[in-house]
C-alpha cells in the first residue's frame, strides 16, 4: 500500500511539473507565499496538538525571459503560538544564468505575523502583515555591464504586505496587498550600454527602475487522500496597480512609463504535500497562466517553474 501511495505522489508531482512547463510566471513579488496568503495544506490537527516550530528549505527553479535559468533557494522559520499566532521569517538568495551572463546574490528577508480567530462553524479568519527587506540593490553586473532585472537577486525595494485569509479545513479565500515604499532601485540596465550586443535589445530598460504595487485574490480547495497525501488547486489573480517606470539618462533622466506593465495576471495553481514522517513533509507547487500582463520588466516572468520544498516540525 505504501509503495502505491508513493507512486501516486510521484505521478502527481510529474503532472504538476508538466503543466507548469506552460507557465509565464505568477508576477509574484513575494506575497503569494507569505504567511496565510500561501496555499494552505489540508490539515485535521487541532491547533493545540500542532508542533510549535517549523523549518523549511525552499528550492524554486525556473526559466525566465530569454531562457534565463533562475534558481531561488530560501530558508524559512515558522513559530506557532498557542493563541493562533504564526510568526514567520524567510531569507532568500538567487542564481541566474542566461545570454548576458551569470549572476548570484542574496535576495530578500521576509518577516510576517499571521493571527487567526475562529468564526461560526469551522471557518477561520487570518490576518497577515509583513515586510520585504532587500539584501541587494538590483545592481549586479557582468564584466562591468549592468544586468537587467531578470538576473537580479532582488527587486531592490522595501515593501509592506498585508492580507486576509478566510478558510476552513478545505477551502481558502485570500486577499492581499503589496506596496514598495523605497521608490527607485539601483538597477542600471539600458540596452544601449551593451555596445550593440543584439541579445540586450530583447530586455526592457530598467535604469532606476520604479515598480508599482500589487493586489492579490486567491481561491483554493484542499483535498486529502489519507493520512499522508494532500493537495490543493485554485485560482490566483494578481493585479499590478500602475505602469512601472524607468529613467532615461539620454534624455536628462526623464522618467518613462513602461506601457503594458499594468494589469492582470490570472493563474491556475496546484500544490501537493506528502507527510514523509511524523515531523517531515515534502511539497511541490506549480501554476498555469490564464491571462498575463503584456510586459513584466521586473523580471518575474517564468516560462516554467518547479517549486519543491521540505519542512521539519518540532
Amino acid at each position: 500500500m505504501r509503495k502505491h501511495t508513493i507512486f501516486t505522489v510521484f505521478l502527481l508531482a510529474f503532472a504538476l511539473v508538466s503543466i507548469d512547463g506552460l507557465t509565464q510566471g505568477c508576477s509574484d513579488a513575494g506575497f503569494c507565499t507569505i504567511g496565510a496568503l500561501k496555499p494552505l495544506p489540508f490539515s485535521t490537527e487541532k491547533m493545540e496538538n500542532k508542533p510549535r516550530h517549523k523549518v523549511s528549505f525552499l528550492t524554486p527553479i525556473g526559466q525566465g525571459d530569454e531562457a534565463v535559468l533562475v534558481w531561488t533557494p530560501g530558508l524559512q522559520y515558522d513559530y506557532f503560538s498557542k493563541n493562533n499566532l504564526n510568526l514567520q521569517a524567510r531569507v532568500t538568495a538567487n542564481y541566474a544564468n542566461g545570454n548576458l551572463g551569470t549572476a548570484f546574490g542574496m535576495g530578500d528577508i521576509y518577516l510576517s505575523a499571521s493571527k487567526s480567530r475562529s468564526l461560526q462553524g469551522n471557518w477561520n479568519l487570518t490576518s497577515t502583515i509583513g515586510v520585504k527587506i532587500p539584501l541587494s540593490q538590483s545592481n549586479i553586473s557582468e564584466a562591468g555591464m549592468p544586468l537587467p532585472m531578470q538576473y537580479q537577486s532582488s527587486l531592490g525595494t522595501f515593501d509592506v504586505i498585508a492580507g486576509l485569509t478566510f478558510s476552513d479545513k478545505s477551502w481558502q479565500f485570500s486577499a492581499g496587498y503589496q506596496q514598495p515604499l523605497s521608490g527607485e532601485n539601483k538597477n542600471g540596465f539600458l540596452p544601449e550600454y551593451w555596445n550593440g550586443k543584439p541579445e540586450s535589445m530583447n530586455y526592457p530598460s530598467t535604469f532606476s527602475f520604479n515598480r508599482k504595487g500589487d493586489v492579490l485574490l486567491r481561491g483554493a480547495r484542499s483535498f486529502s487522500t489519507g493520512n499522508h497525501l494532500s493537495f490543493n488547486a485554485g485560482l490566483l489573480a494578481i493585479y499590478h496597480l500602475g505602469k512601472d517606470e524607468y529613467s532615461n539618462p539620454f534624455e536628462g533622466n526623464r522618467v518613462m512609463a513602461i506601457d503594458g506593465s499594468q494589469g492582470l495576471t490570472l493563474n491556475l495553481t496546484g500544490a501537493a504535500y506528502w507527510q514523509a514522517g511524523k515531523r517531515t513533509r515534502l511539497g511541490i507547487s506549480a501554476g498555469v497562466p490564464l491571462a498575463v500582463r503584456e510586459v513584466r520588466p521586473d523580471g518575474l516572468t517564468r516560462s516554467w517553474v518547479l517549486a519543491p520544498e521540505i519542512s521539519w516540525t518540532f
